[in-house]
């Protein structure tokens, strides 16, 4: 069986490297980016799969990069590296593509449009004008925003001495902190911001911050937790996403610490857990999961446009959108940081 320690040793060494992968893990993200695809193009009426799963890709990202920098403590430059490796090129490359079909159609992005969304300050800047409202297709990028303010926030806490060997209670005590914020900003509509707060890093990063500090913890829970916990644990999560049920304050403040666990845990999960999370197609999603989340974008925003006149013009977006996704990865995304890693 994959140890936790194992999944942090190669995890950290597939940052460094970005050529070890471990299966299930590769299809926990295939999962993630299913639920986009299948809550973009084929929702089921009152199930928020697509937030689902933005934020069963928050909790792995937050167990990993957790491991890599607070047990593995690898140094903050190639930590950096690494991450600017993984994201930028991609991200430039989708820009540069929007923003500029944009601009041949004689649609120019002003400048506040695009320099916020370049800086992933977009899910913040202008304040008046939100990304949801956005005419380009960028609305998806607030996951990113609140991914690259989360690494920032980990990797300087490793710059605090005193809290060497307390990043678990630090990260579950903002992790916490985030939900009161939010919790707030319910409550108290005037204090809160005006445009869709709940896309916000103080209040989006719950996940991600409650299963990095989890990650320092679960090897002392590990040896009490059985195989149906992990399984139990991911189905109150899957159950908390349906809003014709549960409020959707829950998707946001609860189902998190259920998600943690179950990532945490995969490893004590039954062997048929990661027998079906390691399956090909579940693998194949997860390793071009950025790229695809990037483009299927464009084409779940513009799908009636695109596709009106076609039978199931829904099914051809969501295709077209894992096509368009392998094909970057493999012919860019992949080659460029694979070039960057080896020379930088």
């Amino acid at each position: 069986m994959m140890t936790i320690e194992k999944i942090a040793s190669s995890s950290a060494q597939h940052g460094a490297s970005e050529l070890q992968r471990i299966d299930y893990l590769d299809g926990w993200r295939g999962l993630a980016i299913f639920l986009v695809l299948q809550g973009h193009f084929l929702a089921i009426q009152g199930w928020h799969s697509g937030r689902m799963g933005v934020d069963v890709f928050f909790c792995l990202s937050g167990l990993l990069m957790s491991r890599i920098l607070f047990q593995r403590r690898v140094p903050l430059a190639t930590f950096y590296k690494r991450r600017i490796s993984r994201i930028i090129p991609a991200f430039l490359l989708f820009l540069l593509i929007v923003f500029g079909i944009a601009a041949l159609i004689g649609k120019t992005a002003p400048a506040s449009e695009v320099v916020p969304t370049v800086l992933f300050l977009r899910s913040y800047l202008p304040a008046d004008f939100h990304m949801f409202a956005s005419s380009y297709p960028i609305g998806h990028l607030w996951s990113l925003n609140v991914e690259e303010h989360s690494y920032i926030f980990l990797s300087l806490l490793t710059l605090f001495p005193f809290l060497r060997g307390r990043e678990a209670g630090a990260l579950i005590a903002v992790g916490l902190l985030t939900i009161a914020i939010h919790l707030s900003y319910y409550a108290f509509p005037d204090i809160a911001p005006p445009k869709e707060y709940w896309v916000r890093s103080e209040v989006a990063a719950t996940g991600l911050l409650l299963s990095a500090g989890y990650a320092l913890l679960r090897d002392r829970t590990a040896p009490h937790v059985r195989p149906w916990m992990p399984v139990a644990a991911f189905a109150v999560a899957t159950a908390l996403y349906v809003g014709s049920v549960f409020p959707w304050m829950l998707t946001m403040t609860v189902a998190p610490f259920f998600l943690a666990f179950t990532v945490n845990h995969l490893a004590e999960a039954p062997e048929w857990v990661r027998s079906s999370l390691s399956l090909a197609p579940l693998r194949l999603l997860g390793i071009a999961s950025f790229s695809i989340y990037l483009w299927q974008q464009p084409f779940y925003q513009y799908k009636r446009h695109l596709f009106a006149s076609l039978p199931g013009h829904a099914l051809v977006g969501m295709v077209l959108s894992v096509a368009i996704g392998f094909l970057t990865f493999y012919a860019y995304e992949n080659r460029v940081r694979t070039w960057l890693n080896r020379v930088w």
